[in-house]
């Protein structure tokens, strides 16, 4: 009976199947007999057995070890050396090498990057969203002795990175997830938690609700910088935000109306001010124009009394010099002045008539006794 597979016959009812190699398993010394066969001859080497294998393995470690120290720093980044745990310098950008561990060590942190606390307050998971409020942090007492909540943002970064990693011996921060020994964990939160507390206490509720929050961040601001430089934490702080300052929850709706009745009255102040701003010019504008209009009325009156005055004068001399023709021209001129649309004779007592123009616009001329 012949099967589908030529290799496969039935032999007394039994399936045959041809004889297959054996594997052989090598052992320990044949794997390290044939790998150093397949190696080149290297004098002092190939005589030795293992014991060459074994140090050629050792050379090719030491290359691989040696080559571990290599390292990249980033743009944004510097390293911090050690060699048998003492600082030996820093490195900045660009590709290095230094002693491979355990000779040397090496530290790579982001020195550029705008870091951030916060104290009197957690966070959401988004960064922004205020999580819960720490009131151990957040309470503090101000100078005129009431007690106010206060919540505070602290962006930072590291100046020093040697400083920063090797001059302050700090626990850490679990919540911020701030390894220990490095200061911008327990000693910067206690550093800000002290500045604020000495800054608020100095002044009272209303200040520091209202009006000198930009006084109060300043100062913060300046005394976390002193620390920082006295504790050499390496850190410089770059800017001190007030996110909430809050009266007690128990007292926080009467402190609120405090606050609307203040701002209402500062708002009837300023419309007062603005109105007075606006008022006072156009006062002085008339005023001034009043007093322009006296003066000028003053200059004329005295110019005519001055006018009048030598009017008299030269009729006074006039008058010395021939009396009868100046008071004959003054009584005309009068009875001009009080008749003017009166038709007027003139009458004299010498014989004949005297001739005289008509005042009405005739063109004749008239007298006593008759029309020439």
């Amino acid at each position: 009976m012949a099967a589908s597979n030529e290799d496969t016959r039935v032999v007394d009812n039994k399936m045959y199947r041809p004889p297959q190699q054996e594997q052989t398993q090598l052992t320990l010394d044949e794997v390290i007999e044939r790998l150093r066969a397949s190696l080149p001859n290297i004098p002092g080497i190939g005589g030795a057995g293992s014991a060459g294998l074994i140090f050629l393995a050792l050379i090719v470690v030491a290359i691989i070890w040696a080559g571990t120290g290599f390292y990249t720093v980033g743009p944004d980044q510097e390293a911090v050396l050690r060699t048998f745990g003492k600082f030996t310098g820093t490195a900045t950008s660009g590709l290095h090498w230094h002693y491979p561990s355990p000779i040397g060590k090496r530290n790579v942190v982001a020195v550029t990057t705008t870091r951030r606390m916060e104290l009197g307050f957690r966070s959401g998971a988004d960064g922004f969203t205020v999580a819960q409020s720490i009131t151990n942090e957040s309470l503090m007492i101000t100078g005129d002795e009431n007690i106010v909540d206060v919540q505070v943002v602290i962006q930072y970064r590291i100046a020093d990175l040697q400083n920063f990693l090797f001059e302050v011996d700090d626990p850490g921060d679990a919540d911020r997830g701030i390894p220990p020994g490095q200061p911008d964990g327990r000693t910067l939160r206690d550093m800000a938690e002290t500045a604020v507390r000495q800054v608020v206490g100095a002044r009272n509720i209303d200040d520091v609700l209202t009006t000198e929050k930009e006084q109060v961040q300043t100062e913060v601001l300046l005394k976390m910088r002193e620390l920082a430089v006295t504790y050499k934490t390496g850190i410089d702080v770059l800017q001190v935000l007030l996110q909430n300052v809050n009266p007690p929850l128990e007292v926080q709706s009467a402190f609120e109306d405090v606050v609307r009745a203040r701002e209402d009255r500062e708002r009837l102040i300023n419309l007062a001010q603005a109105y007075e701003a606006a008022e006072i010019p156009k006062a002085t504008g008339e005023a001034a124009k009043i007093t322009e209009a006296a003066q000028g009325f003053k200059q004329g009156r005295i110019a005519r009394a001055l006018g009048e005055a030598e009017g008299f004068e030269a009729i006074l001399e006039g008058y010395l010099l021939s009396p009868d023709i100046t008071r004959q021209r003054l009584y005309l001129e009068a009875m001009e002045e009080i008749l003017p649309g009166v038709k007027k004779f003139i009458l004299s007592d010498t014989t004949g008539v005297l001739p005289f123009l008509p005042l009405t616009g005739t063109g004749t001329i008239t007298g006593v006794g008759g029309t020439q």
